[in-house]
């Protein structure tokens, strides 16, 4: 009987038992497949991360892609209506002007050119004022007379043309929050014209085949914007190069003996 006992203890240690309840210990397989489980679900929480952020970026790139920036003054803008184009005479800048007691400053600016010849160009220049609810602003419009380096008679008002804008803005007491300077320059002009083409450190610097178009910050309140016609500048090169190159001035003469008989 005892050899019988003994027998069969020895057989059930061989054949180990089935069965989850009688299971003291986790086999080394189980453990493993858990371990493989819980790597599998981690890499595919790090996919997911992965594509959220891929599909973030592609859409904020997307939203920027179609947000069109802001076309370049291309003459006098006032409060995003073009009111007076580049090379708008000057009798017709001023009839559109709110304030009616303003009043033509006429100089001369003295050039020498390459030949040595100094010439007067013909500038004058309006300047007035106009205040909104944020600020205060200080405009003064530049006009050229081109015509008179042709000929000396083109001397009315009819024959100077817009040239260039200057526009200093001034920020008023906004109280709680205060408006500063970087503030227009961060969602005003960075925000609506885009990246600029230059920045000198000093101006914010854009430029189309029309106009360029230029910004800086005088102090935390005060703002100054530059806006040039290119094509006022070319029209005023080419006059005094028409005029007082050497080819220039040979053309001219062959005109004026035209009238000589002999």
């Amino acid at each position: 009987m005892k050899k019988i006992t003994l027998y069969v203890i020895l057989l059930s240690m061989a054949v180990p038992l089935q069965g989850d309840g009688l299971q003291l210990f986790g086999s080394k397989k189980s453990s493993e497949k858990e371990k493989s489980s819980d790597r599998q679900e981690r890499r595919k929480k790090e996919e997911v991360i992965e594509d959220f952020s891929a599909s973030e970026v592609t859409t904020r790139k997307n939203i920027e892609s179609v947000i069109p920036v802001k076309r370049i003054p291309n003459g006098w803008v006032f409060r995003d209506e073009l009111l007076a184009p580049w090379e708008s005479n000057l009798p017709a800048v001023l009839s559109i002007i709110p304030d009616t007691t303003v009043e033509v400053v006429y100089h001369d600016d003295n050039r020498t050119t390459r030949e040595g010849f100094v010439l007067p160009i013909k500038r004058a220049s309006v300047e007035f004022q106009y205040t909104s609810r944020l600020t205060h602003e200080l405009i003064m419009l530049d006009f050229v007379n081109v015509d008179f380096i042709y000929s000396t008679t083109n001397n009315n008002d009819s024959h100077f043309i817009l040239e260039g804008i200057t526009k200093k803005v001034k920020l008023k007491d906004t109280g709680f929050p205060q408006l500063t300077s970087s503030d227009i320059i961060k969602h005003k002009v960075l925000m609506e014209y885009g990246t600029p083409k230059e920045f000198d450190g000093v101006w914010h610097i854009y430029q189309d085949i029309i106009s360029t178009y230029k910004v800086r910050e005088l102090d935390e309140r005060n703002i100054k914007v530059e806006t040039k016609s290119l094509k006022v500048v070319e029209k005023l090169e080419k006059a005094i190069d028409d005029t007082y190159s050497k080819q220039g001035i040979e053309y001219k003469k062959r005109l004026m003996v035209q009238g000589i008989d002999i």
